[in-house]
């Protein structure tokens, strides 16, 4: 009975750890940091560790980069919630898988 209680607590808490962080903390923050820097918080809404991070293979025409050399690579993407009715949106922020620095962003729309 001790270890069924046991091994049930285990199971919950690991499930909650799990939910609560998906291992991007680092690469939201340094994302919205690059926004706050940019003064482009006013085009956003909601909370920053909400942002969607997903992986993006780099495309010139598209990003504005601070370095040539990601150019094909797969980065990932932070994509902040835009702020309704905004003119312009919240560029998508271009992170390094490896080191978590911006490496560029993909303007807003």
């Amino acid at each position: 009975m001790k270890k069924s209680i046991l091994l049930l607590l285990c199971l919950l808490l690991t499930g909650c750890s799990v939910a609560e962080e998906d291992g991007f903390r680092e690469v939201r923050k340094a994302g919205w940091n690059f926004i706050k820097q940019n003064k482009w918080e006013n085009r956003t809404s909601g909370d920053w560790e909400d942002a969607k991070v997903a992986t993006y293979t780099v495309n010139e025409s598209q990003a504005q980069l601070s370095d040539k050399q990601y150019i094909g690579k797969k980065v990932l993407s932070v994509e902040f919630e835009d702020l309704e009715n905004t003119a312009l949106s919240a560029p998508v922020i271009l992170v390094d898988q490896e080191s978590k620095k911006v490496i560029g962003y993909l303007p807003g729309e």
